[in-house]
This record gives C-alpha cells, structure tokens and sequence, in this order.
C-alpha cells in the first residue's frame, strides 16, 4: 500500500532525529547539570561521551544483527530501551548514575540508528530512495544540530532534567505506533551466524580510538593512558582484519571495501564529511558564549541556519539524486560546504558575529547537497540482505567522524591557547577576563575552520572519483 512506505519514514525519521538530538543537546546543560549533581569535570566529561562511545561500538553489530534476526524488533527494542533510559536519565542523582543511564539510552539509540535507514530502504522502490532517505537524513541531521537550540530553551524555562523527559511521550508514541504500522522484514538471512569473536575485537578498537580522541587534548597526547589506549586501538584493530579474512560470515564483508568501489568511497566522504562538521557548531557555540558572551538561547539562534536550510536542502537533493545520479550531487555539496566554512572565517575575521547566520546558511546548504545522495549511493550499492550492516556502517562513520571532528578541531585550537586554560573553557570553568584571550582563541578557530576547508574539497574528490553507481 502506497501509505505503507510513509508511515514507516515517518516513524523511523522521528526514532533517529530523537537519537541524533540527544547525541547534542546534553554539552549545552553541562554547567547546570555539573552544579545539580555536584560532580565533578571528570565525572561530568564522561556524560556526553558514554551516548557516542557505546553507539559507535554497537552500530554495526546490531545493524548486522538486524539483517540476521528481522529489522522491526530491534527498531522496536531500540524505541524501548531509548525512552527507558531517558526516565533513568531525568531522575539520576549522581554523576556516576547518569553515566550508565545514558549508556542504557544509547544501547536504544544504537538500534534504531542501525535499523532506521535499512527499514526505510527496504519500504520504497529504488527509484524513490535518495527522496525517502534525502526526509530520514534531514531528521538526522535536524537532531544533531537543533541540539544546542532546544536544550539552550529548555535548560533556561525548566532544568536540564527536561532534556530527557521530554523524550518520554515522544518514545511511547512512536513505540505504539511502530507497533501496529511496521511490519517485519521479508528479507531475513537466518543461514549466516553471527560474527562474536569479530563484534568483540571491533568493540575494543573503535572503544579505545575514540576514547583516546576524546580525551587526547585534555590529558596530553604523550600520556600513558592516551598511549597505551593507541596502541591497543592499532592492535586491535589489526586482529579485526585477520578476523574477518577467515571467518565465513564476518561482520563486515571486507569485500564491500576492497571490491565496491562505490560503497569505500561514499563511506569515506561520509566520514570527511562528519569530521568537517560536527566540530564546528560545538567550537563556534563555545566562542558566542563564553568569549562573546551571548546567553545559550541567543547562541542556538545564530546557529539555526544550517539545520533549516539543510532540513529544507536534503528532500530536494535526495529526489533529483534518484533523477541524475549521485556523484556530482555529492561533490557539488562538500564544494558549497567549502565555500560556506570560506565566508565563515571571513565573517570571524572582519564582520561582527551576527552575520555568522550567513554562513550557516551556506554550509546547510552544501550538508543538504552531498548528506541524502551519499546515504542513497551507499544504499544502493549493496544488495538487500546486506542493508542492516550498511546503515550500520554509515552511522558508524557519523558517530566516529564526530569524535575525530571535536578532537582534531580541538586540538588545533590548543596550538594557540594554553591546553589548561583550553579545558576550563570548554568545561565552562574559566575564571578568568574572556577578552583577554579572544585573539588567540578566535585565531585558533580560523586555522581549524581552514582545516575543515581542505576536507571538504578532498570530500569532494571523493565523491568524483568514485565512478558512477547502477543506472544512476
């Protein structure tokens, strides 16, 4: 039935736009929640890190449980272990407590994100697919960067406990009408077994890199710790690929990557993309609030443009994709999203603040371009029982290319500001006079901006060398 296919894009763009929100909307209720719990920035560090670090472990395990075991009752265990950990989440009364509430939380993030855009694929013809998933990727999207805005609203009228009770009727919603609207795959592979020993050792790996770049700039990057969770990352890492050569059903096909040319490359723009990114609004949010010192609502604002035009961009994009193909769609948005980080810095350098709606503009424009045609020629290039590891896969390089981006920008801008007064200022804990450091800092973000330059136009070249996917 044509409704069908609506009904489940619907539902599953809600399930990860609520997903995508709650990986964001947490930094901006920091201090308040810091204050609330009485714990402290080493505690509260953790808060933040623990929704990203279980959902890049687990995404393309689960994704590719999915395609064993059926993709509606992981989309349905997800929305419920999603919205229990959310109650967990508003009533936590310490620190330590929140940390593994939220781990609870991103165990059903990590499911609806790794069955959502299979789901979704699955339900439409392959000639509407860039549309379909140009509306899931928008809510994406939608969620990672409305974060900062909402939670700066709700963090001022109520506590930061709202952020997650505000999850509750949303979740009992969608798990009702998932319920009775999602019907169960056809497409199930119960001949394959699952990969154990391969799920385990990519777990260690990615768990050790992305925790080594998450606190490389705060605890020094010749620390022991930062060392030794490096060289197990490499290690593990290497026992994966040995893995995964010989076992009959890896987790991840190896020939995905070494044959499908189509599906390397868009994951990799996908992952430049994301580095490129997602490091930005959390830089720029920290410059407009604790060196200009704009409140969190105004912040947001100044912000908005980029989800907007991105929300409007993508659905657009993602339909001419299933018309013309996806490679020069994909190459014309990162190009855009260089030129968007281009005036960025202009504006940083000459312009006041507010005209940073400008390039915001921009940049939403260039993510709209290249998101929903990368996420449909990744889809489209593998066959169907192999749908749930792909969207693993690419949430995976979401989650990922999100660490990389915060530590990699981060660590540029502690070239030009002192680490230890560089951490207190992204705690919200410096004392000292914010003008005084305003060059150095807004210094820091022109060379990291510059930096998110060069990857878009290496995104770009990316996508162009790619070659042409399918009919497309």
């Amino acid at each position: 039935m044509p409704e069908y296919k609506w009904n489940v894009l619907i539902l599953t763009t809600i399930g990860t736009f609520m997903t995508s929100l709650d990986g964001s909307i947490l930094n901006i209720a920091i201090p308040t929640l810091s204050q609330d719990l009485k714990a402290t920035f080493e505690i509260v560090q953790w808060i933040p890190i623990i929704y990203l670090l279980v959902m890049a472990v687990t995404l393309i395990a689960f994704g590719r449980l999915a395609d064993l075991k059926g993709k509606r009752k992981f989309f349905l265990l997800g929305l419920g272990a999603f919205t229990f950990g959310s109650l967990l989440s508003a009533i936590a009364w310490a620190g330590e407590v929140l940390i593994v509430f939220r781990a609870i939380q991103a165990v059903g993030g990590s499911f609806i994100t790794a069955t959502a855009i299979a789901i979704v694929t699955e339900s439409f013809p392959k000639q509407e697919t860039g549309k379909a998933l140009g509306i899931n990727v928008a809510g994406i999207y939608l969620g990672l960067v409305l974060g900062p805005v909402l939670g700066g609203f709700l963090v001022q009228a109520l506590t930061w406990r709202s952020i997650f009770f505000i999850n509750l009727p949303i979740g009992i919603c969608l798990i009702t009408f998932s319920y009775f609207k999602i019907k169960e795959s056809e497409i199930i592979v119960k001949e394959e077994k699952f990969d154990v020993a391969g799920t385990i050792v990519f777990g260690i790996f990615l768990a050790s890199f992305l925790v080594a770049l998450t606190l490389g700039n705060r605890m020094g990057w010749g620390s022991v710790l930062i060392l030794t969770l490096l060289i197990v990352a490499v290690i593990g890492f290497s026992a994966f690929i040995l893995i995964e050569r010989r076992v009959e059903f890896p987790m991840i096909p190896l020939s995905l990557f070494r044959r499908n040319r189509i599906f390397a490359a868009a994951n990799s723009a996908a992952l430049v993309n994301y580095i490129a990114t997602m490091g930005v609004g959390f830089l720029l949010s920290i410059y407009i609030q604790s060196i200009i010192g704009y409140s969190p609502s105004i912040t947001g604002l100044l912000l908005l443009p980029t989800p907007l035009m991105m929300a409007i961009t993508s659905p657009l994009s993602g339909r001419y994709s299933d018309k013309v193909g996806t490679r020069y769609l994909c190459a014309s948005g990162m190009g855009v999203m260089a030129l968007g980080f281009a005036v960025l810095v202009l504006i940083l350098l000459f312009s006041p603040i507010e005209f940073v709606l400008l390039s915001q503009c921009i940049i939403g424009i260039g993510i709209g371009l290249f998101s929903s045609p990368n996420q449909s020629a990744i889809m489209k290039s593998v066959e169907k029982k192999q749908f749930g590891i792909a969207s693993g896969t690419l949430s995976t390089m979401r989650v990922t290319g999100q660490s990389i981006s915060i530590a990699l920008l981060s660590a540029i801008l502690s070239i030009f500001i002192l680490p230890t007064i560089l951490n207190e200022i992204l705690a919200h804990q410096y004392a000292g006079d914010p003008s005084t450091i305003q060059l150095p800092f807004l210094e820091g973000l022109v060379a990291a901006f510059i930096v998110t330059i060069c990857l878009c136009i290496f995104g770009a070249l990316l996508s162009l060398v790619r070659g042409k996917e399918g009919k497309n």
